[in-house]
């Protein structure tokens, strides 16, 4: 098992969305307006803001991250180029994890 961590613009979260759901990932946490600093600079903290990020954490099989990961990036790549090839705010991370409870 895996814990994937999705940091992505609110502006991407239908792309995310229909990804996840691709992949037959159908149970995940998802935090809103999640504050930062990072390549792209600092996160608006407004509510609803086009510019503030989410987080979703979904607890994946290791074959469902990996082709997960495969997805974000073509998906990070097509945004990269429609923004004439500058950093899009998009980052996965892969952890163990292990169901305690």
């Amino acid at each position: 098992m895996r814990m994937m961590l999705i940091i992505f613009r609110e502006t991407m979260a239908s792309g995310i969305h229909e990804l996840l759901k691709h992949h037959g990932v159908t149970a995940f946490t998802e935090l809103h307006n999640v504050s930062g600093r990072g390549l792209t600079g600092p996160t608006v903290q407004f509510s609803l803001s086009a510019e503030s990020n989410r987080l979703i954490l979904a607890a994946v099989p290791e074959d469902i991250a990996h082709r997960l990961i495969t997805g974000l990036t073509h998906f990070r790549d097509e945004h990269i180029s429609q923004h004439g090839g500058h950093a899009v705010p998009l980052h996965a991370f892969i952890l163990p994890c292990e169901q305690v409870i």
